[in-house]
């Protein structure tokens, strides 16, 4: 029989299902489970298949058959998952479930193994089949939106989390993760809601109280953060976690010494290092408030040595600084004066760059501010559409390649991504895409939008090269080049060389704005900005704190900061750590120059 004559007497899934269905009512739970684990092989997305299989419990898994040795094995991946030993993961869990496709907790370590080793399609592809071969184990749906999540693909993370939910709809897990991918999408309601019920349903576990107290901490609702975690101190006395957070929460309301004595009385050992990196953030926060500069130079050094014991490039090559060099290498080809006009699609976005810390989100809650400007959170809309298929190391090449036709297809599928993460078509509005690395994508910007301006936010070299290294980042490729202090100085310092040879050769429209001087008068420094891309100056930017709170959630380091009046605490804040900046003074000083900074 061939292939084609066998696929056309299958039933279809309506068909197998109804099947299944006869089956269960046979009491046949066990052929049921089978039918029904076949339907899902083909459409992992039939929810009704979905949900019928969860509800047989044991019936629902398929029970492969290990030897000895397979048993050990998946022994050994278990621990070293455990153990955090990724590479091991990896190296066990690959040829095992090579000959036990079925091993679905296999998959999900060899996904979580290389998402370690940034390598998240690979990651997503080892779940997919997960899912297909056995679609009744959670763990995949969590990972899987986890990873989601961290690749900034909201929707499909949300859409995961729902696929959770029908297999296990009271498994904390699933509810945190359905809580966190509708924060993502700032649906935070149903945010609060699936994280209320996750510390519900399992009361006695600190990190479910851990991830409600976070949204609250992001959402900026102090009070609301102070009663969760008291709910959860009374749930989890004692918790070495939650005192941590606590700690957190009195440095935030201004009493470091409080925090301080807290965080002494916590016995760090045996924690996990993400935990101990909470630990010794909050640590330095607190000294860093209370002058002792010394003390939490040392804490933030701590921070990021237990940040990168799980970073997404722990023990491998970083693909960030080679990606840079890579696309420096072909500066020389991209067309002098850049390209020629493009047909007139109706719109040209305004790019908000700079390098991390450099006021971007505080720019963002000004321009948001005018009734007239349209601001996208963080998004990596070029990376999806303008920069598909565009290698680094052949940049003037792919993009010299690419026929008109191709160009208004990216451009349109720039727009609708841009639109669809405003909930709402741009209209008359000026579109702002604020993404600070996209100062690394101009070329691949310039050659869409020819005529596209830049917003370039500008901060003293040290300053922001310091703060990047003082945050308590995300992990991935360009943030864990901020770990060490002559790391994340390096990828400013080759940031900009990009960015300005870029500049001069393509001719770029760039209008340079510096934090300093927002902090100084706000309607001096906009107002070039503001001409440059066609606006007048509102006044409603100059309450910049009322924008901020109404924004449902910001995701950046800055969350905290831009809520408050403006300050000047963090200018030249460098100085206070001067002899710690020593050594990477001379990659920086070059460019606090060119900006017309002092050293």
């Amino acid at each position: 029989m061939s292939d084609t004559t066998a696929r056309s007497r299958a039933p279809s899934p309506a068909q197998a299902v109804s099947r299944a269905r006869a089956l269960l009512s046979g009491g046949r739970r066990a052929e049921a489970g089978a039918l029904l684990r076949q339907v899902l092989y083909r459409e992992s997305g039939h929810r009704e298949a979905r949900r019928l299989l969860a509800g047989l419990g044991p019936d629902a898994r398929p029970r492969p058959r290990l030897g000895a040795e397979d048993r050990a094995i998946r022994q050994a991946v278990t621990e070293a998952v455990h153990a955090g030993q990724w590479r091991r993961v990896a190296e066990l869990a690959a040829p095992l479930l090579g000959r036990q496709p079925l091993l679905g907790d296999m998959a999900n370590a060899l996904a979580l193994a290389l998402r370690h080793q940034s390598r998240p399609n690979e990651a997503l592809r080892v779940l997919d089949h997960a899912i297909r071969c056995d679609p009744a184990l959670p763990d995949s749906y969590v990972n899987t939106a986890m990873i989601l999540r961290h690749t900034l693909q909201f929707d499909a993370a949300l859409q995961a989390a729902l696929a959770g939910f029908d297999v296990a709809p009271d498994l904390p897990a699933v509810r945190m993760a359905l809580g966190h991918a509708h924060f993502d999408l700032e649906q935070v309601s149903e945010a609060e809601t699936h994280l209320r019920r996750a510390a519900e349903l399992d009361p006695a576990n600190p990190l479910a109280h851990d991830a409600l107290c976070r949204a609250l901490a992001l959402l900026n609702r102090l009070d609301d953060l102070d009663t969760a975690l008291a709910e959860a101190e009374t749930r989890c006395p004692g918790d070495r976690f939650l005192t941590i957070h606590r700690a957190g929460l009195l440095a935030r309301r201004g009493d470091p010494e409080a925090a301080l004595a807290l965080l002494d009385g916590v016995d760090l050992d045996g924690l996990a290092p993400e935990t101990r990196a909470t630990a010794a953030a909050t640590r330095a926060r607190a000294l860093d408030a209370l002058g002792r500069y010394d003390d939490a130079f040392a804490a933030f050094a701590e921070m990021n040595a237990r940040q990168a014991r799980v970073s997404l490039t722990a023990g491998g090559d970083n693909p960030f600084p080679a990606q840079i060099e890579a696309r420096l290498a072909g500066i020389g080809d991209l067309p002098r004066g850049g390209w020629a006009p493009e047909p007139d699609d109706g719109w040209t976005p305004v790019f908000l760059v700079g390098f991390p810390r450099s006021g971007t989100t505080l720019l963002d809650t000004l321009l948001r501010s005018h009734g007239a400007c349209a601001v996208t959170e963080e998004r990596p809309f070029v990376d999806r559409s303008l920069g598909r298929g565009i290698r680094p190391g052949q940049e003037a090449a792919d993009l010299a390649a690419l026929a008109p036709e191709a160009r208004a297809a990216r451009r349109a599928a720039y727009r609708a991504l841009y639109e669809a993460d405003l909930d709402a078509p741009l209209g008359g509005r000026r579109a702002v895409d604020r993404l600070p690395f996209n100062m690394l994508q101009a070329a691949v910007i310039a050659r869409h939008f020819p005529g596209a301006r830049f917003i370039l936010a500008l901060r003293h070299p040290c300053d922001c090269v310091l703060s990047c290294f003082m945050q308590s980042f995300a992990s991935n490729p360009a943030n864990d080049t901020f770990l060490d202090l002559a790391t994340a100085a390096q990828s400013y310092d080759r940031a900009f060389t990009l960015w300005e040879a870029c500049r001069e050769r393509l001719g770029l429209d760039v209008v340079e704005v510096r934090y300093e001087s927002v902090i100084d008068d706000v309607q001096a420094a906009l107002t070039p900005v503001l001409e440059r891309v066609g606006l007048d100056w509102h006044e409603g930017m100059r309450d910049h704190r009322a924008t901020a709170r109404n924004r449902k959630v910001i995701r950046t380091a800055s969350h905290d900061q831009v809520t408050r009046a403006l300050y000047r605490s963090a200018e030249n804040r460098w100085r206070h750590y001067r002899k710690h900046m020593d050594p990477v003074l001379p990659v920086l000083a070059p460019w606090a120059d060119r900006y017309g900074y002092e050293i």
